[in-house]
């Protein structure tokens, strides 16, 4: 996430899509907030069908699981859906994500 904050969405991305890969990344809370980090950059990036469907990944994961930070990504999620009004999918996912809350 440092290269997000630094501005380099691509190698953000890449490197979140690294760690998805690294074997053993099968802890569903660790994995649910890799998500989340994705969509969030793939909306900077002006990706809102990639970021939308990468919270939709997150949501499956993120289900079940009790974290803080879980619950603080689905809440930064359901912020940034807002801006979507019109768009089915986003009201579909804010939907899911205040079942899980």
């Amino acid at each position: 996430m440092i290269y997000n904050r630094l501005g380099d969405l691509t190698a953000a991305e890449k490197h979140l899509h690294l760690a998805l890969d690294i074997h053993g990344l099968d802890r569903r809370r660790t994995r649910a907030i890799v998500l989340a980090d994705l969509a969030g950059v793939r909306l900077r990036q002006g990706n809102a069908d990639g970021a939308m469907s990468t919270w939709s990944d997150f949501l499956n994961c993120a289900d079940g699981v009790r974290s803080v930070k879980v619950r603080a990504a689905i809440q930064d999620m359901s912020v940034r859906l807002r801006h979507f009004p019109d768009v089915p999918e986003a009201q579909e996912l804010r939907t899911r994500a205040a079942a899980l809350v």
